[in-house]
């Protein structure tokens, strides 16, 4: 009802989330879906702000992969599954790994969408809203699977990528 009459005046209240709880009840419907268009597939996400443009990859076995490179050059990775990380590790600019570790389940986990990325979970930072979410801003093919050595030829190229941006 407020929102109607806000409406009225011409007051257009902005949304704290890109997606309802509505929202992401009716697109779980078409979860297995999206679980198969994702096979294959770079995403290039912005948001959210701790995390800034990051990328989610994931393999034709379904392993996924996130790479966020901070502004020192370092890179935290991420690997799981369809529902989210299981564990993480921190790289330095010169790909020395400086700290690794497990993620418990629930810990942190993502529902990813052609369009948006949520994410929750006690690991992230505390957020008055009901999740942290990004949006899709590129999709791109992605042959490779994802293993112990990946992350390794691949922050390189995200950091060339980035420079060749800024």
């Amino acid at each position: 009802m407020l929102s109607k009459i806000l409406n009225i005046f011409g007051i257009h209240p902005k949304k704290l989330v890109p997606l309802s709880a509505a929202d992401i009840v009716q697109r779980s419907r078409e979860a297995n879906h999206v679980l198969e268009w994702s096979r294959g597939k770079k995403l290039t996400i912005f948001n959210p702000p701790f995390w800034g443009i990051h990328h989610i990859f994931i393999d034709h076995k379904l392993q996924h992969g996130m790479i966020c490179v901070k502004q020192d050059r370092s890179a935290f990775v991420f690997y799981g599954n369809a529902y989210g990380p299981y564990r993480w590790e921190k790289y330095d600019d010169d790909l020395n790994v400086i700290d690794r570790g497990l993620i418990e389940t629930q810990e942190l986990t993502w529902l990813i969408y052609q369009d948006y990325i949520i994410y929750n979970g006690p690991m992230l930072p505390a957020t008055n809203k009901p999740y942290h979410w990004g949006r899709v801003i590129q999709v791109d093919s992605f042959n490779e699977e994802i293993d112990e050595t990946w992350a390794l030829h691949i922050i390189p190229y995200i950091k060339e990528t980035a420079n060749d941006c800024q």
